[in-house]
């Protein structure tokens, strides 16, 4: 018999925040030269012994090699799932091309691959069987027999994705775009037969950000929606953003959000940046059928981005003539 691990890929609720686990199109869509982002999510502590634990990291590039059309990244992340011990570990490199339109040149088409490596394994001593009880009672050291084969699948996977983008100004822009992750739907089962391929999971994503007349607010209203197999689910919701300073070197703002998953949890987001540092955090209230075991409890999230300019500034030099000219 062989083991066979069905579930979703990951997912965040700050998806907002993680852009490149949102779509392969959105590496490099910052304005810097580097892009740092980091995140982890914990959930269902109040149902489970061993609570969900994702970890994600990434760092994009912009015009690598002085190829201004192009970006590049690392994306990795580690999910450790219940008491069995399943995890997955994920290194990928996405890659983009940004076009420019217009005569202002504000309207990006970006198109994006991803190839990926991952490694899925389960921890078999940590599982127990039927045959495994006597008389009532669990012994520990009875041998099962329920299952043969590998306990890990390594696999290659490949994701894609396109994003348009309206740059109105600084602070006025939205986008939209639609991404495919798992497109060769690689074989995910954790034995010596191949019974179940990972489902294409497709994601449609709105993200913008408008201000309020003149004033220092901004509205940042976000919706992304997924499917994959017979699952799908819709985030939807909006930030407030207030400027707290908006000079040059100084830039500092606060941020506050609502956000909702259909039939499964509403949520508030909160964040601060202080010029090209981010730094947020969210928390999951469920409302799914699981609720009374769970007591409306879900799981918190907190990310962090930084970017960073390596462009240096022109320096004009003006050389005097000498005397004896």
């Amino acid at each position: 018999m062989s083991l066979i691990s069905k579930g979703q890929d990951i997912h965040f609720s700050e998806f907002f925040a993680t852009p490149l686990f949102t779509s392969p199109a959105l590496t490099g869509q910052f304005d810097g030269t580097y892009r740092f982002s980091g995140v982890i999510r914990r959930q269902w502590s109040s149902v489970s012994a061993q609570p969900f634990q994702t970890f994600g990291g990434a760092v994009e590039l912009n015009k690598p090699f002085n190829l201004k059309p192009l970006a590049i990244g690392l994306r990795t992340y580690h999910d450790y799932t219940g008491l069995g011990s399943l995890t997955t570990t994920s290194i990928s490199i996405p890659l983009s091309l940004k076009l420019r339109f217009g005569q202002s040149k504000n309207l990006i088409v970006s198109l994006g691959v991803q190839p990926e490596y991952f490694q899925q394994s389960i921890d078999l001593s940590r599982l127990s069987w039927d045959d495994q009880f006597f008389n009532n009672r669990f012994d520990a050291t009875s041998q099962t027999q329920e299952i043969s084969g590998s306990s890990k699948v390594n696999q290659l996977n490949l994701s894609a994705g396109l994003f348009v983008e309206r740059r109105i100004s600084e602070r006025k822009r939205i986008g939209a775009g639609f991404s495919s992750f798992n497109t060769n739907e690689p074989d995910r089962n954790i034995g010596p037969s191949n019974e179940w391929k990972l489902p294409r999971r497709y994601n449609l994503h709105v993200l913008s950000s408008i201000r309020l007349g003149s004033s220092n607010f901004d509205l940042m209203p976000a919706a992304q929606f997924q499917i994959q197999g017979i699952h799908d689910e819709l985030l939807i919701g909006s930030a407030f953003r207030y400027h707290l300073s908006t000079t040059s070197m100084n830039k500092r703002s606060v941020q506050i959000g609502v956000w909702g998953r259909t039939r499964d949890a509403a949520y508030l987001s909160a964040g601060f940046t202080k010029n090209n540092l981010f730094i947020g955090g969210s928390y999951d209230f469920n409302l799914s059928q699981l609720r009374p075991a769970s007591e409306y409890l879900g799981g918190w999230e907190f990310s962090i981005i930084y970017t960073l300019s390596t462009v240096r500034e022109k320096i004009n030099r003006v050389r005097q003539c000498p005397d004896f000219l």
